[in-house]
């Protein structure tokens, strides 16, 4: 009986040596098998950036098909039919940048060089903030068009509704602006400026309607009202000054009294190089009540207001490089920029133009007075994304000095100088955007099963925020484009303005390239 238990034992030992060896056998053969591949694109051994936390993964392979990143895998890949095989050794990469602030669908119409600049700086998604009922179906066209490959250009991620701008006089009217944005079929729709009873009655009536509210603040309604009224994104910082004037100690009769200076501005629209340049024109009139903010600023107030942020789930696209360039609007640093061989001669013009006035006619105490302020803008920045609020990236290109796709890589740069680390800038124009969208699932990182909008970079972007701008390829949509098919969209655009006149109506094109 014994013998037999034994025998057993050791047949039973056998048989599991046996399998154990079978089954490292098949581990290294399985090990040893490439996946194949047909069809689509192939990224091998590239770097893969994760947004979440900035770690990396090194030496992996992107199978690229059907507009979806169907596999990625450290084990070897074998491409063969029309798959079409990238070597990214030594390259990073990282979702596609994503500009949320933008005005681009209009200007495209008459610019159709928008779209090569945008997916030649990796931008592969836009936030339109200007608007209209016409605007919002020219966007859904555009990106069914898009998806169908009819042409090359990001997604347009949201569109505004009608902006805003003290058109209603009443509350009644103020509702049935914000019922017709809706009707419309607006993501959102955008405040400029209005009166206190008009704001209130629109923010009530998008909580009812299920449509978020953006835009610039009003000194009629404070930030701190706003927020908690539902107001979901703060362009700007509210724009200036903003939600800054909560943060003032002098708050309420700053207000009283700027309202007061502001209701004696003559009624209707202004001009329309307010829209690139604002400081230019309402410069002197504001500059001693930024002053007055400046030098009442009180931290504790401003980090209150953080903190209802972060409770009402509010979120900021600050803009920062918009707000320099009002600010410094005379800095030959924009005038030389080498980036402007890629804007068309008008609107060259214009803007050189606009940034002599600016510093020829802008007293010096004004001018000091707003990049005092700049740098004061800056720093509630980063104290605002220190204490948890939500941030998105934009450049608002259209204003003075902002060329379309350098414009985000001047703002990179911008939140790089007020602190910010590069991996939380690489978050606010990936990771953010999607989880803003509600999109998670489909981008803001690069996953299987994602989206492939991609870019590939030359060197680590969670070390220098500069090597954000060390684009190697990018991939839209599915499709790839190599380094030397950027360079030939950039050359291309370049080349078409090269010898373009400027129009003797240097405004004639503002109103509908950069509705603001």
């Amino acid at each position: 009986m014994i013998g037999k238990i034994d025998f057993n034992w050791r047949a039973a030992a056998a048989t599991a040596a046996v399998a154990l060896v079978v089954s490292l056998a098949s581990c290294v053969v399985s090990k040893g098998v490439a996946l194949e591949v047909t069809k689509g694109t192939v990224i091998q051994n590239v770097t893969v950036v994760n947004t979440r936390d900035g770690s990396l993964r090194s030496g992996m392979n992107l199978v690229i098909d059907q507009g979806k990143i169907q596999k990625i895998t450290a084990s070897s890949v074998r491409a063969g039919g029309t798959a079409q095989v990238i070597d990214a050794s030594g390259k990073y990469v990282v979702p596609g940048f994503l500009d949320m602030h933008a005005h681009v669908v209009a200007g495209a119409d008459l610019q159709p060089t928008y779209w090569p600049l945008l997916i030649a700086n990796g931008i592969t998604g836009v936030r339109e903030m200007s608007g209209s009922a016409e605007l919002i179906q020219r966007t859904r066209k555009l990106n069914a068009d898009s998806a169908a490959g009819l042409i090359d250009a990001p997604e347009i991620l949201e569109v505004s509704g009608e902006l805003f701008r003290k058109q209603a006089a009443t509350a009644p009217l103020a509702i049935q602006y914000v019922q017709k944005q809706k009707a419309d079929g607006a993501d959102f729709f955008k405040i400029i400026s209005g009166s206190r009873e008009t704001i209130l009655a629109m923010l009530g009536e998008a909580r009812k309607q299920g449509l978020n509210v953006a835009g610039h603040l009003d000194p009629a309604v404070s930030a701190m009202e706003s927020s908690n009224a539902g107001w979901r994104t703060m362009e700007h910082l509210g724009a200036t000054p903003g939600l800054i004037l909560d943060c003032a100690s002098e708050e309420t009769n700053i207000r009283q009294e700027l309202l007061a200076k502001l209701a004696s501005l003559p009624p209707g629209r202004p001009p329309p190089a307010i829209i690139l340049t604002p400081l230019l024109f309402t410069g002197p009139l504001t500059a001693p009540f930024v002053q007055r903010i400046f030098d009442t600023y009180r931290d504790s107030k401003c980090q209150a207001l953080a903190q209802a942020f972060v409770k009402n789930g509010n979120w900021q696209v600050p803009t920062l490089i918009r707000l320099r360039t009002m600010a410094f609007s005379g800095d030959q640093l924009y005038r030389a920029d080498p980036n402007l061989i890629y804007l068309d001669p008008t609107s060259r013009a214009l803007w050189e133009q606009l940034g002599q006035q600016f510093q020829t006619n802008i007293p010096t105490p004004v001018s000091a007075t707003f990049k005092q302020f700049y740098g004061l803008q800056q720093k509630i920045t980063r104290m605002l994304k220190q204490n948890g609020v939500k941030m998105l990236a934009g450049s608002d290109f259209g204003g003075i000095w902002l060329i379309p796709g350098f414009s985000l890589h001047q703002e990179f740069h911008e939140l790089a100088a007020s602190g910010f680390s590069p991996l939380e800038i690489l978050q606010m124009t990936t990771l953010n955007g999607a989880e803003f969208m509600h999109r998670e699932a489909t981008m803001g990182t690069v996953d299987e099963g994602k989206n492939a909008d991609l870019v590939l970079l030359d060197a680590n972007p969670i070390k220098d925020v500069a090597n954000l701008d060390k684009i190697s390829a990018v991939v839209l949509k599915g499709k790839y484009f190599s380094k030397g098919a950027l360079d030939k969209l950039k050359s291309d655009v370049a080349a078409a303005y090269a010898n373009q006149p400027a129009k003797k109506d240097l405004l004639s094109a503002v109103d509908r390239t950069h509705i603001h």
